[in-house]
């Protein structure tokens, strides 16, 4: 089967698009990037989708890449595709932040990308990683002694947003594609340099591996990391599942989860079932790693007296005889008395926690309502009056929590929800600004009458995370 045929079956095998959809394409101006965009161009009336480019200079070759940017705005040209492309210094933001260049990069090149999607009003951003990509990442994840997450490489599709049509194809078969149909094409001179681990794999390991070991090992990284990553998947559903029965109570700052029937589960479950709690709290799996999940584990199975554990972030877990608490208070330092402007979409740092907003369609929400961690929420975009503002509790403050259906001062409802004094103040509130309403206390209720119902088509999904967070 031809590249262009395979692209389009993966595409229609994992829904990565439908019908209407205007999707971003993250164009390099490399071989990679340029048959991701020709494919997409040539099955665009098929798949009933529009093209919109984005090209990013990340400002560290120079005049190399000015020429690229001019390149990838010449094809789009050519082929009568609107095209966005911009300059952000990543080497200062590297310096500023005390980032790496790689990792700096991608961090700006995926705010980048979200901000085209905004200004181009797209749901989806398709990037170019390929099969050779795929079989770095598995390869360099081993190396570091990842999980079966890891094991599961770059996945076809992330937060229903993300798409990666050419996962099943390889970089020659990608090269054979620009001889077969004209296509030219930039070199990145950096891909070629050897001090980033990831070029050495792709210009020596990999090389060596096929050469001498294992023939088609390319393939064969991409079938395994494949079946992982559904495993995974299965995996992480059942520990789900387990932690709603073992959860006994949870608040924006806190979670209690039932030790008894946590130590009847399994050890594979109890490590995801830790994970789930910690990222409930910080928003995020980052930040705990495998020697934290276990040493929590040593002391659940140890029993005897009440202990606490420090873990990352600054939670706090605490082993009493018959539960197990996790807790975290959400910034240290006195709040802001200011309120901020919240953008839909786009995000607000309050303090030390960042506010942020996507707009999807309803049948683009990457869980049910009921799934969601408990750092994010999601409302009807037309139940709720714009503009929106981000506070914290002011005197007078009354709410109508989700499934009461009526008033409430607020500060009844935080003390009934047991969250503690000294917390109470630090708590971001997210209200239409100009009725004041609340319709997100953040991290532990939504308002009544701004859910999701039949009706609902367009959906305002709200998240809260440390300020420290990448965006990427």
């Amino acid at each position: 089967m031809e590249v262009l045929e395979r692209v389009y079956t993966e595409i229609a095998r994992h829904k990565m698009v439908t019908e209407g959809q205007r999707v971003i394409v993250g164009v390099s101006g490399g071989p990679d990037s340029v048959v991701l965009l020709h494919i997409l161009y040539c099955l665009e009336k098929r798949l009933g989708i529009s093209l919109y480019a984005a090209h990013l200079n990340h400002m560290f070759r120079g005049e190399e890449a000015k020429g690229d940017a001019l390149f990838v705005q010449a094809i789009c040209s050519q082929w009568g595709i609107p095209c966005i492309s911009e300059e952000r210094d990543v080497p200062a933001y590297a310096r500023c932040n005390g980032l790496s260049s790689q990792v700096a990069a991608r961090e700006l090149r995926y705010q980048f990308f979200c901000d085209v999607l905004h200004k181009a009003q797209g749901h989806k951003i398709a990037l170019a990683h390929h099969a050779n990509d795929q079989a770095e990442s598995v390869l360099m994840n081993i190396f570091r002694g990842s999980g079966l997450k890891g094991l599961g490489g770059i996945a076809p599709m992330r937060d229903n947003l993300y798409i990666r049509p050419l996962l099943k194809i390889r970089r020659d078969e990608i090269e054979q594609y620009c001889q077969q149909h004209g296509l030219s094409y930039r070199i990145d001179s950096s891909n070629l340099k050897t001090k980033y681990r990831r070029n050495k794999l792709r210009h020596h390991l990999i090389p060596l591996l096929e050469k001498d070991y294992a023939p088609g090992i390319v393939a064969i990284l991409s079938r395994m990391a494949d079946q992982i990553r559904e495993e995974d998947e299965f995996l992480e559903g059942l520990a789900y599942e387990m932690y709603q029965k073992v959860l006994l109570d949870m608040n924006g700052s806190a979670l209690v989860l039932n030790r008894k029937e946590l130590m009847n589960q399994s050890t594979v479950l109890l490590r995801r079932i830790i994970r789930i709690a910690y990222q409930q709290l910080h928003g995020t799996k980052q930040g705990i790693a495998f020697e934290h999940v276990d040493n929590l584990i040593n002391h659940l199975k140890r029993g005897g007296a009440e202990r606490m554990i420090e873990m990352p972030a600054g939670i706090k877990v605490r082993l009493a005889l018959d539960r197990v608490d996790f807790s975290k208070d959400l910034i240290g330092s006195q709040p802001t008395k200011a309120s901020y402007q919240l953008e839909l979409p786009g995000s607000v740092t309050i303090e030390n926690m960042k506010v942020s907003t996507r707009i999807m369609n309803k049948d683009e929400m990457p869980l049910t309502p009921q799934k969601l961690p408990l750092n994010m929420a999601a409302i009807d975009y037309h139940r709720v009056a714009q503009p929106l503002e981000v506070r914290f509790r002011q005197a007078g403050d009354v709410f109508i929590p989700f499934g009461l259906g009526r008033k409430v001062k607020l500060k009844k409802f935080m003390i009934d929800r047991k969250i503690p004094k000294h917390l109470r103040d630090k708590i971001p509130l997210i209200v239409e600004k100009d009725s004041q309403r609340i319709i997100w206390v953040a991290g532990i209720r939504l308002a009544d009458h701004i859910g999701l119902t039949s009706l609902t088509q367009k959906v305002i999904l709200l998240s809260l995370e440390s300020g420290n967070n990448s965006n990427g």
